[in-house]
């Protein structure tokens, strides 16, 4: 579905035409498509999904600028599920730049956002390139204690919509999809019980999650099925994301588990999740912070345990932190 949200004239005196495509939609998907061809893999997994409707309810807007001649000439994307957004693919045709193409679509998309009762948007960009101060000048800024250029929008009260959002609540475990995408991305934009939260998806502190989980999503989107699973509150966040795949690093003989969630959920919450995954038969190791004392309690939980420590593992500011190994084979749970 696309709808004409405005009508712009350039600096050069040509008209844009701004549109809104709500994917999926077939007619401006053969515009869409070869207008963002140049993206990684990963991203282009995600548009094909979107355009064939195989994001379940991940909503995908494209705010696409057209010229005189009908061409498409600059895009803006938007990932959105319940307020909570990813935004990004902001392309401009490289003969139609310098026109104040790219400050017009994101301005109507930007109110089209805010109008739409959106809360949160996260991107990322190079820190103070002219992009970065493009969406600086409509409200992005820089996340505190994340790595430079990791910038948010947000509708109102922040600190309020984040403590309603994550306050302790009923949770349930399902599977994780591609509708989860900006929601696991908000959970690891906020500060964890420890600095290493989840390195499957290199989470490590506050973290940019765009890249990482539509890469895992693309890929394992292309294989018999997605290894990992989420727990949704009832307040419409996501709190805890689990996944365990075959770990290449051992010719796939061992299953790599990993977790993260925020700090308001419990061991007893963690290990309902860790249940929801399908871990085979065989051994599944998973590494953790000894800072994160509800993952660690519920890997032991769940029938793990302890089999190492990695002694200076990894670098925090000026510390190197020791990691723990926990393992468990199949055979010795019940």
């Amino acid at each position: 579905m696309h709808t004409r949200i405005a009508t712009e004239t350039l600096k050069t005196g040509e008209t844009l035409q701004i549109e809104c495509v709500l994917a999926p939609d077939a007619e401006r998907a053969e515009q869409i498509k070869p207008f963002l061809a140049h993206k990684p893999l990963n991203y282009l997994g995600h548009i094909e999904a979107a355009f064939a409707g195989e994001c379940d309810d991940l909503e995908t807007r494209f705010y696409i600028g057209l010229g005189d001649d009908g061409q498409m000439v600059g895009n803006i994307m938007t990932t959105e599920v319940n307020g909570v957004g990813l935004f990004g693919h902001v392309h401009t045709r490289q003969d139609q730049r310098r026109k104040g193409i790219c400050n017009a679509i994101m301005r109507h998309q930007m109110e089209d956002f805010r109008q739409r009762g959106g809360h949160v948007l996260l991107l990322g960009t190079g820190y103070e390139s002219p992009p970065y101060w493009i969406y600086h000048s409509f409200g992005f800024r820089q996340v505190e204690g994340g790595a430079p250029g990791f910038m948010r929008y947000t509708s109102g009260d922040y600190a309020d919509f984040v403590q309603r959002s994550f306050a302790p609540a009923a949770y349930r475990p399902v599977k994780a999809g591609w509708k989860h995408w900006p929601l696991v991305a908000l959970l690891a934009s906020l500060p964890g019980s420890a600095y290493m939260r989840c390195p499957l998806l290199h989470v490590w502190g506050i973290s940019l999650l765009e890249g990482p989980y539509c890469e895992f999503m693309a890929d394992w989107g292309r294989r018999s099925g997605i290894p990992a699973a989420v727990l949704e509150s009832e307040t419409g966040a996501v709190v805890a994301f689990a996944a365990a795949i075959p770990d290449a690093r051992w010719d796939y003989t061992i299953q790599w588990l990993d977790f993260f969630a925020h700090p308001n959920v419990g061991p007893e919450e963690l290990v309902t999740l860790l249940h929801a995954l399908p871990l085979p038969s065989g051994k599944t190791q998973c590494y953790a912070d000894p800072r994160d004392a509800a993952k660690l309690a519920a890997l032991e939980e769940a029938g793990f345990r302890r089999e190492a420590v990695l002694p200076g593992q990894f670098q925090e500011e000026d510390a190197w932190r020791d990691v723990w190994l926990y393992s468990r084979q199949a055979s010795e749970v019940s």
